[in-house]
């Protein structure tokens, strides 16, 4: 079958490919003959609430996931990168806004009932959760670490905000706690990755073990100060500070990819995390980078999980089988200790 002729145009034309289908309920899944291994997702967020407003209880059911991201509007559901749309952008102002005075309604919807449907949905065995901590009232990573330890599927990461005066306190009671990973956003949280006080967070994680999932590069749609935040080149210092420490750029860069692939090769500790490339992009990560160090990820709840791993069943084929084993599976398990 000649993939490429296939219109994907909105999120259900996935199940025009032979791995998913729509199932009974009308929700598209993964064909249980569809031959796709079980996957490892090193990237997800459950729903986040900061500052004055409610606190999401992730436990509960609040209705159907909403996506930041909407893949039911006709596009090029493969290879969209327009994302976050102004609507989407004004959608998730809204949403933030909302936090300051009560329980955001999409990122209420993101808990864990939703994503443990919808892992089951997709062959997901194991998820990362990746928390965000902000400066102020920020309870993002108090919550993810108790939500994940009602399911041994989900694994929680570790997060602080770079100003929080108990950060290495932090960082080490919930790396004993069960986390197996840290989550470093600069832009979310106005810190640049070689700024002294993320550099600290660092030295604690490598002491740890802990590995770093950092967001790297921009889309070019973000505040201009914030993409000088996640710039590639303020990596540099980190990589060669803390060669022991494995690192992963999340989103391999973003729009950044050259660079990304060209610090993977660099350094032995730097891995890159699929989330949110088209399929083109998907690619050519794979076969340029060491395929030992590219782990998928869905960025749940800003997308539906099947559109990353549409996305990446597309980009694989072709390759040997044990590529797509690798990236979907093999290389998560053995960096995060997962299974045998």
């Amino acid at each position: 079958m000649d993939l490429s002729k296939i219109d994907i145009k909105v999120y259900n034309d996935l199940a025009k490919f032979p791995w998913f289908m729509i199932g009974d309920d009308g929700k598209l899944r993964v064909r249980p003959d569809s031959g796709v291994p079980a996957v490892i997702d090193d990237h997800s967020h459950l729903g986040w609430s900061y500052f004055f407003g409610g606190v999401v209880d992730h436990l509960k059911y609040y209705g159907p996931t909403q996506y930041f991201y909407n893949y039911d509007e006709p596009q090029d559901v493969l290879n969209e990168k327009a994302h976050p749309t102004d609507a989407e952008a004004k959608m998730i102002e809204k949403d933030i806004y909302m936090m300051l005075f009560r329980c955001p309604p999409i990122a209420r919807s993101q808990t864990v009932p939703n994503l443990l449907e919808e892992m089951d949905r997709f062959n997901v065995t194991h998820i990362m959760s990746l928390p965000i901590e902000v400066p102020i009232r920020s309870r993002h990573a108090r919550q993810t670490m108790a939500a994940c330890k009602t399911s041994d599927r989900l694994i929680p990461f570790a997060a602080v905000h770079p100003q929080t005066p108990s950060y290495e306190k932090r960082i080490r009671d919930m790396a004993a706690d069960g986390a197996r990973g840290l989550k470093y956003h600069p832009e979310f949280q106005f810190c640049a990755p070689d700024n002294k006080r993320a550099l600290r967070i660092f030295e604690v994680c490598e002491d740890l073990d802990l590995p770093v999932l950092c967001h790297a590069g921009s889309t070019g749609s973000e505040p201009p100060f914030m993409q000088k935040l996640a710039q590639m080149h303020r990596y540099r210092v980190v990589f060669e500070s803390f060669p022991k420490l494995k690192f992963i750029l999340g989103h391999s860069g973003l729009n950044n990819i050259d660079e990304a692939l060209a610090y993977a090769k660099e350094f032995e500790h730097v891995y890159l995390d699929l989330a949110g490339q088209p399929v083109n992009q998907t690619r050519y990560i794979i076969q340029n980078a060491d395929v030992n160090k590219v782990l998928y990820g869905s960025d749940w709840a800003f997308y539906p999980m099947g559109v990353t791993l549409g996305r990446t069943l597309v980009a694989t084929e072709g390759m040997p089988e044990e590529v797509r084993q690798k990236v979907l599976h093999d290389n998560a398990a053995r960096l995060f200790k997962i299974g045998n």
